[in-house]
């Protein structure tokens, strides 16, 4: 069984996730859309795509199993919901919508349709981060009391990004990662307190959008995870560190040596463990799940994807108001 995918979508996510489907088996592009013609016809001639006219065409298509939703955030559930009442599989860009409201909608259209929904939160998806989680999981840490993190994103490259009611700034565009990822390791955030600001991006003072910003997370474990959010470094990167009562973990994914681990009886170990940012493993996933050979656990479920977006919304309202809230 080969899956025939539709692109919605044809900016630098877009390219990102057609390069990874140069190394996935089972699932082939082939066809794309975009609002702006020069940008679908790039796109199109990079990755030997046909070009559709625009949502509807690809909706309407039977040739066309699953649809990669490479939009900007706000029409997220508009496009999910239209798609999966077309009877096609999703793959859709994080956040899962802007809005509690839309994305409860998308919930209940999701949980409404046969059809496969996934969100694209890559970093389940990134060795050694489902390591980290079994470590966690096992008890290898001991009692886990603290975590650690920190995304390094790029300056954004269209204005969107920074308007909270198209892309929703540095805390919902990119900070939405670790907001699934560190709920999914220490469990649902209780309280969020924010402190950040628009220090050096012009499009975030425009806006009034943060370009940086520190979050910090009470999990309903105990477990306490200070995060850290840019778009100024000038590089990507994730790293997160997990603290427990016998020992810790930590992972930087730009560095060679992914993963260190210390034990208070044993002293560091270092995993003989390779990286990559997770996007051929998420699509390979996606498409596994549509032929029925992965039962779809380790991915966001939509009301995952719904607690991240909490997450997030919560960080940028405690921002805003300058005290800690629940999400």
């Amino acid at each position: 069984m080969t899956v025939n995918i539709a692109v919605v979508g044809t900016g630098r996510i877009a390219r990102v996730h057609a390069e990874a489907y140069k190394h996935v088996s089972g699932g082939r592009l082939t066809t794309c859309t975009d609002p702006i013609n020069t940008a679908a016809e790039a796109f199109a001639t990079d990755y030997g795509l046909t070009i559709a006219p625009d949502l509807d065409a690809i909706l309407a298509d039977d040739t066309v199993d699953a649809v990669l939703l490479a939009s900007p955030n706000a029409v997220h559930a508009d496009q999910t919901i239209a798609a999966l009442k077309a009877g096609k599989h999703v793959f859709c860009q994080k956040p899962i919508s802007l809005t509690l409201a839309d994305a409860d909608r998308v919930v209940e259209a999701a949980a409404n349709s046969d059809r496969i929904l996934q969100h694209g939160f890559m970093l389940r998806f990134t060795p050694p981060l489902p390591g980290l989680k079994q470590r966690i999981a096992s008890g290898e840490l001991g009692e886990p009391i603290a975590s650690r993190a920190a995304v390094f994103g790029w300056e954004p490259t269209n204005d969107w990004f920074y308007d909270p009611a198209q892309g929703g700034g540095v805390i919902l565009d990119t900070l939405v990662h670790f907001g699934d990822l560190v709920q999914w390791l220490f469990g649902p955030a209780t309280t969020v307190y924010t402190a950040g600001g628009a220090y050096v991006l012009e499009g975030a003072k425009r806006h009034r959008s943060p370009d940086n910003a520190t979050v910090t997370v009470t999990h309903d474990t105990g477990v306490v995870t200070s995060m850290y959010v840019t778009w100024t470094a000038g590089h990507g990167n994730f790293t997160i560190e997990a603290y427990g009562s016998a020992g810790e973990a930590a992972v930087d994914l730009v560095q060679a040596q992914a993963m260190r681990t210390f034990d208070k009886t044993t002293g560091w170990g270092y995993p003989d463990l390779l990286w990559d940012y997770g996007y051929q493993g998420e699509q390979q996933y996606f498409v596994d799940r549509i032929a029925g050979r992965v039962d779809g656990s380790q991915a966001a479920t939509p009301r995952q994807a719904r607690d991240a977006l909490s997450l997030v919304l919560a960080a940028q309202r405690s921002l805003d108001e300058g005290t800690a809230v629940k999400p």
